[in-house]
């Protein structure tokens, strides 16, 4: 009597999960069933180093399997929900873009060529770059992607004539044409950040590449330096008082109105102890004209110009250094009253709060 109500009790829960649309597994079934809801490490998976993820998609970092324990295949499509990045991480990326200015960087390669008629990439294609075993490239080498943008002058320092100029060029291995006479002193090439790619397949003077990070178009051409990991320090300011001043001399993109949030440049940089998270103040002397007094009877009205009076010092707005080179840093807009402009004067802020 007891087995009958067992049996049946069982069949009425089955007909109970049938109605509300949950199917019963049995046996092989009920293996089946759990290896398809619980992800396996398949033959065609590879697990990636930290170090060697691969850009899977137009620009998006993909799934890497490393100490975290994820696994992805190839060609199938990361989950962004399961990697929603930090503040840090989502600013280091920013600033990375950033770009600098100098007079000293020396390419190591060049990107030589794009594969399917192609005048750029932001990955996961591969390309040719001009480096290989005979320069001690191995698998997995990473190189970040530059080109030289316009050179800068300074707007407001005067420069050393057309001669010096010359030498200034020779001395820093910049061609002639790279270069004009101009009122200005010299402060060095705008660098903008393409990229980072990583060596997949080395030969011995030409290898195969692949972005693993992407700003701007990758393109046949644009130079390569060692990688080196952009890291966030602008929160590890010290309070120690200096005395900096200096002036804004070029902004990412030429932006005549410079406002909250944009990147700029200044003439000022790690020889002169400027350091990441160093806040400036940015600033304009207004002034008044005072005509010349001219005594009665006298003709030299015409040899005379207006005199400037300057009057207290406005503050446009204040910028934050996020990377330094030896003579120039970057830094970004972070508070703006009106526009600022190339040439406006900086001085370092003494009192300040991170962030």
């Amino acid at each position: 009597m007891k087995t009958r109500i067992s049996l049946g009790f069982l069949f009425v829960s089955v007909l109970y999960v049938g109605v509300f649309g949950v199917l019963p597994a049995w046996g092989d079934d009920l293996k089946v069933t759990l290896e398809n809801e619980v992800a396996g490490i398949t033959p065609d998976m590879k697990i990636l180093a930290s170090e060697q993820g691969r850009l899977l998609g137009n620009g998006s970092p993909g799934m890497v399997a490393a100490a975290s324990g994820y696994y992805q295949k190839e060609g199938s499509t990361a989950e962004s929900s399961y990697f929603s990045p930090s503040k840090k991480s989502a600013a280091e990326k920013k600033y990375a873009n950033a770009g600098f200015i100098t007079s000293d960087l020396a390419p190591v390669g060049t990107v030589i060529k794009l594969f399917e008629q192609k005048l750029g990439t932001s990955g996961p294609d591969e390309f040719f770059v001009d480096i290989g075993r005979r320069q001690g490239i191995e698998k997995g080498d990473r190189f970040t992607v530059y080109s030289l943008d316009r050179f800068i002058y300074h707007p407001v320092l005067p420069g050393r004539g057309e001669e010096k100029l010359e030498e200034y060029t020779r001395r820093n291995g910049y061609k002639s044409r790279d270069l004009k006479v101009h009122p200005g002193k010299p402060v060095g090439h705008r660098v903008l950040v393409h990229g980072v790619i990583v060596i997949t397949q080395p030969g011995d003077e030409f290898s195969y590449a692949r972005v693993v990070q992407s700003y701007e178009s990758i393109e046949p051409g644009h130079l390569l330096t060692p990688y080196k990991k952009f890291e966030d320090q602008t929160s590890a300011f010290s309070q120690t008082d200096k005395s900096i001043e200096g002036y804004i001399v070029a902004s990412k993109g030429d932006k005549i109105g410079i406002l909250y949030d944009d990147f700029i440049y200044i003439d000022k940089g790690w020889e002169d102890d400027v350091r990441p998270g160093d806040r400036f103040e940015v600033y304009s002397i207004p002034y008044i004209m005072e005509e010349p007094v001219i005594a009665e009877g006298d003709d030299v009205w015409d040899k005379l110009e207006p005199k400037k009076i300057p009057l207290l010092p406005s503050v446009l707005g204040e910028i934050k250094v996020i990377a330094t080179q030896k003579k120039t840093a970057t830094a970004i807009v972070v508070k703006s009253k009106i526009d600022m402009e190339i040439g406006h004067s900086i001085r370092f802020k003494r009192s300040r709060h991170p962030g």
